[in-house]
């Protein structure tokens, strides 16, 4: 049987379009945990050029899918160093494996990011938003000391100056 097209109707909710800085990364949090109704959450986060997320680890694994540009991706488990990828590319990344991220590139590379229910709340609590028509401002002092101090209290895993910059990371 044929039906009419249906226009504006859609079984799931819209996205939130609200955007959050993320120690510098813009985020969107399209599907949460509870939405999916499972331990998996959706992300579309935003590296503006130049923005890094410095070597650390976590227990949750985390799936990230290009959408555009390219980024640079350190997994301590590969003896390569740094992997630059790009649009449509798959990055896994297993849970307890140290590993950073950077925007090395003149434009922003976006992302879908695939993670567990733990790795979302630490993302919501430590999101601040944003006007997404503005351009981010670089992390300040306070939200790198507040980012060190949920990933403690989460069990994170971040390293020290010394060690992401033997990586080719400086936090200053």
């Amino acid at each position: 049987m044929f039906r009419e097209p249906q226009t504006n109707t859609h079984p799931y909710p819209a996205p939130d379009s609200q955007v959050f800085d993320v120690a510098g990364v813009l985020c969107q949090f399209l599907a949460s945990p509870d939405e999916v109704g499972d331990a998996i959450c959706l992300i579309r986060g935003t590296m503006p050029p130049g923005v890094l997320v410095p070597l650390h680890s976590h227990a949750e694994p985390e799936l990230l899918y290009i959408l555009e540009g390219s980024v640079e991706v350190f997994r301590s488990e590969r003896s390569s160093g740094w992997t630059t990828v790009g649009l449509g590319e798959v990055v896994i990344i297993p849970g307890a494996v140290k590993h950073a991220l950077r925007n090395s590139s003149s434009r922003p590379t976006t992302l879908a990011l695939v993670t567990k229910s733990e790795l979302y709340k630490f993302f919501r609590e430590l999101a601040k938003p944003v006007d997404a028509k503005q351009p981010p401002a670089p992390p300040k002092p306070e939200a790198m000391q507040e980012l060190f101090r949920l990933a403690s209290r989460y069990g994170y895993w971040l390293a020290p100056p010394e060690e992401n910059a033997a990586i080719g990371l400086s936090l200053l």
